[in-house]
């Protein structure tokens, strides 16, 4: 008697961190996802969801330069309609990573440091398999603009003014402006012995849950 075989549900992983992508993969795996396949890009993740046709895929949001996480989604959800897409992220908001792009419907939104357990991902899984979005926080009292986001990640990544209206594509003054009235947002006040840009970098970390950026 032929034994049948038992085909099971292909998963992707996307994260521009090697490590935590292995990481993740693996946890996939042993949820019983076969095969796994890893992506660190957008455009190696579109070519992999052609060949493979996943079940499932777990995005970073932030893939370094070029499209971003949700752009991938996007992607993603016209090659595959049925897709169940899983966005792990270190950002507890979109906007904080100066994003104002909408995810796509029935999307599970994970923050990394919530994430450390196989419980919480397979949780997440079940829920972009079932069609049903994380509830995104809207824009509250005291909150900032995507664009306001984006300076305040850039200062706090360390890029000055000039810098800021080059990645921007703004005049300087009006990022001079803007980064002004971050400050005054902030409440912040400065003594001799402290660098505004610092406490600034030390709001915006303390704000996001993210840790310091590494300059390119």
């Amino acid at each position: 008697m032929q034994t049948r075989e038992v085909s099971m549900p292909a998963a992707m992983v996307v994260d521009d961190d090697g490590f935590l992508r292995a990481l993740i993969g693996s946890v996939v795996a042993n949820l019983g996802f076969d095969p796994v396949q890893e992506a660190a890009t957008a455009a190696a993740a579109m070519k992999l969801a052609h060949e493979v046709q996943p079940q499932v895929a777990i995005l970073d949001l932030d893939l370094g330069e070029g499209p971003t996480g949700i752009d991938l989604a996007h992607g993603l959800r016209r090659l595959i309609p049925g897709l169940a897409i899983v966005m792990l992220t270190s950002y507890s908001d979109p906007r904080h990573a100066g994003l104002s792009r909408q995810l796509p419907p029935g999307i599970a939104y994970v923050v990394k440091s919530a994430a450390s357990t196989t419980a919480a991902i397979s949780a997440a899984i079940d829920q972009a398999l079932s069609g049903t979005s994380t509830p995104r926080p809207g824009k509250g009292r005291g909150e900032f603009s995507a664009g306001q986001w984006e300076t305040f990640r850039l200062v706090a990544a360390g890029y000055s003014n000039p810098e800021i209206a080059r990645r921007r594509h703004l005049t300087d003054d009006a990022v001079n402006k803007s980064v002004s009235r971050l400050i005054s947002a902030l409440g912040l006040e400065v003594t001799k012995e402290e660098n505004i840009r610092v406490l600034v970098a030390r709001e915006y970390f303390r704000m996001t849950g993210t840790v310091s950026e590494r300059r390119d």
